[in-house]
């Protein structure tokens, strides 16, 4: 764990398809000292899942790794019971990017890093909606896990008031957007009220549920 001690967390939390792989993705690109968090899970592979971004192990193997000592965090993800974790080598760069659960912000943030960063990413609700239905076209329990997940990471990203930073994601300027974060990261920004899309993507959710 003494490798961590100088690095820093930036977690990203939001529902799903909001774009916080592509925007990590982005500023990886823009500055050679963010990398993305790489990590292991016991679910299955799914064939959108990004190359190198995860480790696929049985439970018995991940519960090894952490009755060894080996796992720096592990969650497990509370509609489909997957576990989801990380080991020391996953976190290479000085700033380090991972999309995170807002149940397991606070435990993040209690480990040994330098310094951890919360952003919450909102956008344009018309887009997000598009995304989503894109992404989970049919009405089912795969769908209405993700809409779930959806109001409860945006409820507790509007209950933060202390030390909390959100972006609004621009899907048409991507570049903008990374720079934001970057600039967040590197404390070129203050911490920032909710934004007005904020709210409408936690009403276009619900509507949807």
């Amino acid at each position: 764990m003494d490798s961590l001690s100088e690095k820093t967390l930036v977690m990203i939390v939001g529902p799903t398809a909001v774009g916080k792989s592509s925007l990590m993705n982005e500023v990886v690109t823009l500055d050679a000292d963010f990398a993305r968090v790489s990590g292991f899970t016991t679910r299955e592979p799914r064939s959108n899942d990004e190359p190198g971004l995860y480790r696929y192990l049985t439970n018995a193997a991940a519960r090894q790794l952490i009755e060894h000592g080996e796992v720096v965090q592990f969650a497990i993800h509370p509609t489909t019971g997957d576990m989801y974790g990380t080991q020391p080598q996953d976190y290479p760069r000085q700033f380090n990017l991972l999309d995170t659960l807002s149940t397991v912000v606070a435990g993040m943030q209690a480990l040994p890093f330098k310094n951890t960063v919360t952003i919450s990413l909102t956008t344009d609700s018309s887009a997000w909606r598009n995304w989503l239905l894109t992404r989970y076209p049919e009405a089912g329990e795969e769908r209405t896990k993700r809409l779930q997940e959806a109001v409860q990471s945006i409820e507790w990203s509007l209950a933060q008031t202390s030390q909390h930073f959100w972006l609004v994601n621009h899907p048409n300027d991507l570049h903008k957007t990374a720079s934001e974060l970057i600039a967040v990261v590197r404390g070129q920004s203050e911490p920032s009220n909710p934004p007005a899309e904020a709210a409408e993507l936690l009403s276009t959710a619900k509507s949807l549920l």
